[in-house]
């Protein structure tokens, strides 16, 4: 989502996926909860943290004026009971959600300064649970006035404690340009958490999606993590080479014991189809994109920000959970709820 464009205008760095027609009819469940003053929020990440699952939100737009004297934020959470679609958000003095993921203090005072159009953000794309809380990954932009028109200065890592929606920021990003902004896609694996970055080809109607990883226990620095490079794991994260393509900036990766190989989920470009690859391994290789459904269609706009959620799953893995962001016109927007079933 961007304050300075349609709302699902960041579809437009997406990649085309494959076009083949996804099955007829999959069940739609509703869309996610929100506090009555919210109209609009996107990303729709998850995970499970003890008893609940944790969600996380892109750009949220209110119809009031939170108690720090904003109308929006980049980035909410909520907290629900499994699979339930009712979150549970506290609320400031004003009525509105908390920002979840903090600013320092030069990108508030540069954010009441020009904000929305003119302001930092900083989006959260997976998350992992860790001691009974979870490491969010997030990405930070310089946003300007215009359509997708901002800035990607890196990604970060911050701690969310149980049951809470104000994060703790880790101080030092993980990843600066020109290293990709790996921040979607979090799975663990082997011991190791996997992070990707989905980027745009230039010239293109395509995205690269390049992975990372570091050991669980040691995830918050640099010099922990390694890319992919088609051969090794290599220390040099500008080395990485691409393991998939065509996911639109955003995709989630999981384990699914029906397959008996790991699932990427993601949206397709100008469309409201989301497609889904398989793999042997978090680095590959994938397989090209084979159509899983299509989200509900409103006239103008297309669905975006697709994603499974494995630990809503049920069946063995068969039967899934996918959100995805549906824009309903203007800047009113859901994260809506289907359920595919995998052959």
């Amino acid at each position: 989502m961007h304050l300075a464009g349609p709302v699902a205008c960041i579809a437009l760095l997406a990649a085309c996926g494959e076009s083949s027609a996804p099955p007829a009819t999959v069940p739609e469940l509703g869309a996610l909860g929100h506090p009555a003053v919210v109209t609009a929020r996107d990303v729709g990440a998850s995970v499970a943290v003890r008893s609940k699952t944790l969600w996380l939100f892109g750009d949220t737009l209110m119809t009031l004026t939170g108690a720090d004297g904003f109308s929006y934020r980049s980035s909410t959470a909520g907290w629900a009971d499994g699979a339930s679609l009712t979150l549970t958000e506290p609320l400031d003095a004003a009525g509105a959600p908390f920002q979840l993921l903090p600013y320092t203090d030069a990108e508030l005072a540069y954010n009441r300064t020009g904000g929305p159009n003119e302001r930092f953000a900083l989006w959260p794309g997976s998350a992992v649970e860790s001691g009974g809380g979870a490491f969010v990954f997030f990405r930070s932009l310089k946003v300007h006035p215009g359509t997708l028109n901002y800035d990607g200065l890196g990604a970060g890592v911050a701690f969310l404690i149980f049951d809470q929606t104000v994060a703790t920021r880790v101080a030092d990003p993980l990843f600066l340009p020109p290293v990709p902004s790996f921040s979607v896609g979090a799975i663990v694996a082997d011991g190791f958490v996997h992070l990707y970055s989905c980027d745009a080809v230039p010239g293109q109607l395509d995205s690269d999606c390049r992975v990372a990883r570091a050991p669980v226990d040691d995830l918050t620095t640099t010099a922990t993590w390694t890319a992919w490079d088609g051969a090794t794991w290599n220390a040099d994260l500008r080395a990485g080479q691409p393991v998939l393509h065509g996911a639109p900036g955003e995709l989630s990766v999981s384990w699914n014991a029906r397959l008996g190989a790991y699932l990427a989920v993601h949206s397709v470009i100008f469309s409201d189809e989301i497609v889904f690859h398989t793999a042997p391994r978090p680095e590959g290789p994938w397989t090209e994109a084979r159509p899983l459904l299509t989200g509900a269609h409103h006239a103008g706009t297309n669905d975006y920000a697709a994603r499974e959620h494995p630990e809503l799953s049920t069946d063995g893995g068969r039967a899934l959970f996918v959100t995805y962001a549906h824009p309903l016109g203007g800047f009113d927007e859901d994260v809506r709820v289907a359920a595919p079933t995998l052959p």
